[in-house]
């Protein structure tokens, strides 16, 4: 069976018996922005994933892995991105789980809530996928937003 919880077991097992990434793995753009699955990871999706909990549009957890729940200003949060909260708690997967990043030991937002909200930031241009990587680039624009609506500068190197 082919999943996210491989994937995560192999990256988790690689920290724990000490393995050295590759020089991918090492590289600035990789640990700065990049997809973890089908939702964002390094810098830029952990500083979303506290920004979120510091807006009350999540809640933080504090289990490793633990399920998130919309916070009392989720709604809107979420609402002003333009997601469908709604139709995301309909998906038959977990909703909202705290994913643990591997590069900086703090968690990013896994699920279904972290799928739509990665697919909304693709779609606005904030952030563009790079081919046949999991790293991502992110635009000034997106530089820009998620100042304004989180609040969010990451040193990318």
């Amino acid at each position: 069976m082919r999943d996210a919880s491989v994937g995560h077991l192999v990256e988790s097992l690689s920290l724990v018996v000490g393995m050295v990434p590759t020089r991918q793995w090492k590289s600035p753009q990789m640990i700065a922005a990049r997809t973890c699955y089908d939702h964002l990871a390094g810098r830029y999706g952990v500083a979303l994933f506290d920004a979120l909990v510091q807006q009350q549009a999540i809640t933080a957890t504090a289990s490793p892995r633990g399920d998130v729940e919309l916070g009392l200003r989720g709604e809107a949060v979420f609402g002003k991105l333009g997601l469908d909260l709604g139709a995301v708690r309909r998906e038959r997967r977990r909703f909202a789980f705290a994913c643990p990043d591997w590069t900086e030991r703090c968690p990013h937002l896994g699920g279904a809530l972290g799928a739509a909200l990665w697919a909304q930031l693709v779609e606005r241009g904030w952030f563009v996928k790079q081919q046949g990587t999991r790293a991502t680039l992110v635009t000034d624009e997106g530089k820009q937003q998620l100042q304004r609506h989180f609040g969010i500068q990451v040193n990318e190197r």
